[in-house]
């Protein structure tokens, strides 16, 4: 059962009600993520979520680790490049702790200066561990490439000279300038009923004072400039990663994340897509290769990111390019393909309902992309309502797109390095 109730000082609630569940999950939701910082502010966003859990006006570091350990909870956060989100997992009989929790970090912390000393290490170890991850790096050479200039392709923790140079009174003025009741969506998952969420939930927020500072305006997300393009950048790795990326532009229906879910599905996300079937089992060119995409109100973005031996990659290249020219060519899905998709996302959809995260998790995503929140029915009416017509719309939507981005990123060797030049038409360089 799913209920939207507004709640005191302009925050909204989407709750669903999860009987006879063991567990209860709930996520506070900002929309303040690293595409809002001003160039000044960059890895604020970060900075300011790792600082929520320092300490309040009535709980240190230690005692919010013992409140939710004690319990056998699970709390956490994340920051992306639009959202800011602060979520918490307890055993049922918990949730009002859970609620009282996030109300006080996100509401009530005090960012110690000592603290935020001891996070600035925390967060550039986080930082220089990211750049030893392979993955993370070609991910984010992508977005530089594909977004020039726009926040989107910024890191979202910055960089160490940005954490370096925040200053505790600008992260907490930025907190508490963006971490406000009016943007706040609360959303969650349980047994409990959701009039006695919201009321809890309308005590604590009628309860806070004023915040200390105004309000900060947030610009209003654009569609980033996309720009396409071959990129070789060589490094010394062990092995090459590729990835391949189409532009998915607005405007978005809300029945296009199924019809795309669908798509992806059978052609590179699963292990009988044609993606793994061709590319890893049929040829033996990659150990992994799968894709995804993304969809937000402002862009969509469809990879594939594979990985090979120096030896492989130029063949790898070419079989991924030729599937994704195949697709939107002569060889569109099957109907078996469809049908096999449609039956996996379905189910997978159900295996899903079991963890009332994820259930806290989609309302969220729904209502911050979509405006739409469907409840569990409507949604996977959604998903079997999918055609081959709609099908058959979104590939020439996305992947007859010309204008393709492809970066390859490691050990390329000499004669992949030679392939990509030509490619790109001007001397491989990093």
């Amino acid at each position: 059962m799913l209920a939207a109730i507004a709640l005191p000082r302009g925050a909204s609630l989407y709750a669903e009600r999860v009987a006879g569940a063991r567990s209860f999950s709930v996520g506070f939701w900002f929309q303040i993520g690293s595409r809002h910082e001003e160039e000044h502010e960059r890895g604020f966003a970060h900075f300011s979520e790792h600082l929520l859990f320092k300490g309040t006006a009535t709980r240190s570091a230690l005692d919010i680790a013992r409140a939710i350990d004690r319990v056998g909870g699970y709390l956490n956060a994340f920051t992306e490049r639009d959202t800011l989100c602060v979520h918490c997992t307890v055993p049922a009989r918990h949730w009002e702790l859970a609620l009282e929790l996030l109300a006080d970090l996100c509401f009530s912390s005090t960012f110690p200066p000592e603290e935020v000393e001891r996070e600035r290490e925390v967060i550039e170890s986080e930082i220089l561990a990211a750049r030893d991850d392979p993955e993370e790096c070609v991910n984010d050479l992508l977005l530089e490439m594909i977004w020039p200039g726009d926040p989107l392709a910024r890191p979202i923790a910055g960089s160490e000279k940005d954490i370096r140079s925040a200053d505790r009174d600008q992260l907490f003025a930025f907190s508490r300038g963006t971490l406000r009741p009016e943007r706040l969506l609360v959303t969650l998952a349980g047994p409990e009923e959701a009039a006695q969420a919201s009321a809890r939930l309308g005590r604590l927020l009628d309860a806070l004072p004023e915040p200390p500072v105004p309000a900060k305006v947030l610009p209003s997300p654009v569609e980033p400039h996309w720009r396409g393009g071959i990129r070789a950048v060589p490094e010394r790795l062990s092995q090459a990663y590729l990835l391949v990326a189409l532009p998915w532009h607005p405007p978005f229906l809300d029945r296009d994340y199924y019809a795309m879910s669908v798509l992806n599905g059978a052609f590179g996300e699963s292990m009988s897509s044609r993606l793994f079937q061709g590319l890893r089992e049929k040829e033996g060119l990659c150990y992994s290769v799968a894709s995804g995409f993304s969809l937000s109100r402002t862009e969509g973005l469809w990879v594939a990111q594979a990985s090979s031996s120096v030896k492989s990659f130029p063949e790898l290249l070419a079989s991924l390019e030729r599937e994704i020219d195949e697709l939107s060519g002569d060889r569109p899905l099957t109907a078996q393909e469809i049908s096999e998709s449609l039956s996996r996302l379905e189910g997978g959809f159900d295996l899903s309902l079991d963890d009332p995260e994820y259930r806290m998790k989609r309302l969220a995503r729904q209502a911050l992309e979509t405006d739409q929140v469907l409840d569990i029915e409507e949604t996977r009416a959604r998903i079997i309502a999918v055609d081959p017509e709609e099908i058959a719309a979104m590939t020439r939507r996305v992947f007859a797109a010309e204008d393709r981005a492809i970066l390859a990123y490691g050990r390329l060797g000499a004669k992949g390095e030679r392939i990509m030049a030509a490619r790109a038409g001007s001397p491989a360089h990093a």
